[in-house]
């Protein structure tokens, strides 16, 4: 009779290299890996490329994401998916017609209000259910249109334009499309070093916003994070054969930070707060209010001293600049002839014409026969208020008393025998230094500009007109 109790030899156990894969358990196979991380796979419409003439790639299936792409009449709706990415300025049409006097024209557009409101709508619901939102930025912003006889605003024409109006927040255009642009977040290296371009940039006087800078060009905002889901990326319109890649890497870039934002400690956590936390915070957010503001007023001031550096374009943009935001004009910056400007009254009508000029010498005779024969082009009295604004000296000048050259006597006579009154972009400048100094009053200052013809010498302490 064999012993049920004498103790059996347990089998030995096999290499773990002999056990082969079709004699793992049932059991075992049924068992979940348990540190096998889950990889999100983000849908996202890359939406109306068919707007900027490029033709519908096939879609791209990556490991944690997937692009649809679809044409602007699609009636997929946004909230289907986790993210859109769209180009700016696809719902609207610009085009230059004529208001029917001597040449005048506008800026014409038209939009296609009934998809913009519906895909507005969509973009809220997308984004109020934890998805975002990227607008490719290709182009200039162009927010109205002004002529002598006809002024419109353009700030909702396109779905791009309503997402960022907000209020003391500004879009500007640069005057010529730029790359090489300063790469603020690493993910988007690698897209915005081959497709990064900015035609356009942005200044934010608004403190409530919450912005994470994408890129700059030199000191200017031109790429961004809004909140944490809409994507402001200022690039190229990619060619054709370049569609796939473009997508992939911008792809790439946006879900890598949007992960990143969404492991970002909630902000329901900060409701928990120390005492001496409170404290902290409320003197860190006076004293970072203070920093901002005076920051915000030294870039103001740099951007005003650029008069007296830039030509061409560059110059007139200068200019508007410090007459709209240093002495508060309304200008109007839109006329045909790119030298041109306007200060405007307060129902938008033009009381001076503004030439703007730049040279590397002094004042000629030909720069105050240009102001006068471009106000009558402009189709404006030659005795209607013009002044010439003009960056005199501008190679040879190495210090502020090399560009503080007199004007020579001879034009400033043929400036009064104009009507035309002269002001160096220096005379500005220290025109608007007497006006912040509380030494000029700002009504006094149309007055001044509008009633004199010779030359407006403005110096640290005073100003006075020379007529001969």
């Amino acid at each position: 009779m064999k012993n049920f109790w004498k103790k059996k030899k347990k089998p030995a156990k096999p290499d773990v290299a002999d056990v082969k894969e079709s004699e793992v358990t049932a059991e075992a196979k049924e068992k979940p890996e348990k540190h096998k991380e889950e990889v999100k796979v983000f849908k996202i419409l890359v939406y109306g490329i068919d707007k900027k003439n490029l033709q519908l790639p096939n879609n791209i299936q990556k490991r944690n994401f997937k692009l649809t792409f679809d044409s602007y009449a699609t009636k997929k709706r946004f909230d289907e998916f986790d993210a859109v990415i769209s180009f700016q300025g696809i719902f609207e049409s610009l085009s230059w017609e004529s208001t029917g006097y001597l040449g005048d024209q506008y800026l014409d557009c038209k939009y296609d209000k009934d998809e913009l409101d519906k895909r507005n709508n969509e973009l809220h619901i997308l984004i109020r259910e934890g998805g975002f939102v990227c607008f490719i930025l290709c182009e200039r912003f162009e927010d109205s249109s002004q002529s002598y006889h006809h002024r419109v605003s353009y700030t909702s024409t396109d779905l791009c334009k309503i997402a960022l109006n907000y209020d003391s927040f500004y879009r500007k255009n640069f005057s010529e499309r730029y790359t090489s642009l300063n790469i603020k977040q690493a993910e988007f290296g690698n897209f915005l070093t081959r497709y990064g371009a900015a035609c356009s940039y942005f200044e934010n006087y608004n403190e409530g916003l919450s912005i994470k800078t994408i890129a700059e060009l030199g000191s200017r905002l031109t790429g961004f994070v809004l909140g944490d889901s809409l994507f402001f990326i200022p690039t190229l319109i990619p060619e054709q054969n370049c569609l796939e890649e473009y997508f992939t890497i911008l792809a790439e870039a946006l879900v890598s930070v949007r992960k990143k934002m969404l492991f970002e400690i909630p902000a329901w956590v900060d409701s928990f707060e120390f005492s001496d936390e409170t404290v902290v915070k409320e003197e860190n957010e006076a004293l970072l209010d203070r920093i901002n503001n005076n920051k915000n007023r030294i870039q103001l001031f740099r951007e005003f001293k650029k008069i007296l550096i830039f030509n061409s374009d560059a110059l007139v943009g200068a200019v508007a600049t410090i007459l709209e935001r240093g002495f508060g004009f309304s200008i109007d910056d839109s006329d045909e002839l790119k030298e041109d400007l306007k200060i405007l009254d307060e129902q938008g009508k033009p009381i001076i014409f503004v030439e703007v000029k730049g040279t590397n010498k002094g004042v000629k005779r030909e720069h105050i026969n240009q102001c006068d024969s471009h106000r009558e082009r402009a189709d404006l009295s030659p005795d209607f208020p013009s002044i010439l604004i003009i960056n005199t000296h501008m190679r040879k000048s190495r210090t502020i008393e090399e560009k503080d050259q007199d004007v020579a006597k001879e034009q400033i006579k043929h400036a009064v025998k104009t009507n035309v009154l002269i002001l160096r972009t220096l005379d500005v400048l220290k025109l608007l230094s007497l006006k912040l100094n509380n030494n000029i009053p700002s009504n006094e200052i149309i007055n001044l500009l509008s009633d004199n013809h010779g030359w407006l010498k403005v110096s640290d302490e005073k100003w006075e007109i020379l007529e001969e």
